[in-house]
């Protein structure tokens, strides 16, 4: 346990005196990976953006848009069969509020960095004693387990299909969930096989990266508001300590400047938890929205199928994946909720 800490503390370091925010560096880099065009939030040289960005464009066109389309048009020639309709449906459905939720992170593109500067100015500015620190540097630490923990759930359902698909060809490929679609009958049965595996993988990432950044700009409004509680406690040490000294003293002085802190560091805070929820609103209420679909519909599909068949065991990963990914939104978006109901008010 000790290693994986000193492994996550290392990569992607973070420093509140510089700014450095390392859970956000490492959920941006996994967005890259995955083919999501968020450069303008990271640091590169010249000839990484042009690799990138050729990169992205591929990843868009033949991932994001294309396969979306082949499972669509499955959906529309297999309507009348309802067991069919119901297996391409879920999938379907969670890629295109996946694709609806990248088009909208990346529409407000610009309002994500506004927040994001914010977030690093006020961790420069007002993360001063080594107990505000350490409460942003243990945060850090939580956010990359958990961002590491929501990805290998999701790579290792990923990885299983593929190994399903491969090892029954004929009867997964575009037949079984996940991999309806239909694909060019003039594209070789491998490459349509390779196609299948690494589109449904790479969406799921994709997804992924864009649902944890949500996620991770939720808990470092957490953390900055409890750096925010440790600073106004400490005030009130202080002053309970210092009461009895003269208003005029320089003791005086130094409480006043530390409550002018403190109230521009909740200003602060207060515009980036209005600035959170006007880019995520809606993405977060189609999610819950079409997770509620997706389980009535994967539920059905575990009636039908039998608990020993490969699809029903995917089936069940599937909805393992769903449930973290509600998990996380509910536990951290109600701990939010709570701090903020406690500092701004």
């Amino acid at each position: 346990m000790l290693k994986i800490k000193q492994s996550l503390m290392n990569y992607f370091p973070s420093d509140p005196r510089k700014g450095q925010i390392g859970s956000i560096e490492l959920n941006l880099w996994l967005a890259q990976i995955a083919g999501v065009s968020v450069m303008r939030l990271r640091q590169n040289s010249s000839d990484i953006n042009i690799f990138i960005f050729i990169y992205t464009v591929i990843i868009t066109i033949l991932v994001t848009f294309v396969y979306t389309a082949c499972e669509i048009y499955d959906l529309a020639l297999n309507w009348y069969d309802l067991n069919i309709l119901t297996q391409n449906s879920c999938i379907s459905l969670t890629h295109l509020a996946g694709l609806a939720k990248i088009i909208n992170a990346l529409y407000k593109l610009k309002d994500i960095q506004k927040v994001l500067d914010k977030l690093k100015y006020g961790l420069k500015t007002y993360t001063i004693s080594k107990e505000q620190r350490q409460t942003f540097l243990d945060g850090e630490l939580e956010n990359k387990l958990l961002l590491t923990i929501y990805v290998a759930i999701v790579a290792t359902t990923g990885l299983l299909g593929m190994f399903v698909l491969f090892l029954n060809p004929v009867k997964m490929a575009g037949k079984t969930f996940p991999y309806r679609a239909v694909v060019p009958a003039w594209v070789p049965f491998p490459l349509q096989l390779l196609y299948m595996s690494l589109s449904v993988l790479i969406f799921a990432m994709q997804i992924v990266a864009i649902d944890y950044l949500n996620i991770n700009l939720l808990n470092q409004l957490r953390y900055q508001l409890n750096i925010l509680s440790l600073a106004f406690d400490k005030l009130s040490s202080e002053k309970e300590q210092e009461k009895c000294r003269a208003n005029d003293s320089p003791i005086f002085g130094k409480h006043l400047r530390s409550l002018n802190a403190i109230i521009e560091h909740h200003c602060l805070l207060k515009e980036v938890c209005q600035d959170i929820e006007s880019i995520f609103s809606v993405s977060i209420l189609l999610q819950f929205f079409t997770s509620l679909i997706i389980f009535a519909m994967t539920g059905f599909q575990a009636t039908v199928q039998s608990d020993a068949s490969n699809e029903a065991i995917l089936i069940y990963f599937y909805c393992g994946c769903i449930s973290c990914e509600l998990f996380l939104y509910c536990c951290f978006g109600d701990a939010v909720t709570e701090q903020v109901g406690n500092s701004l008010v």
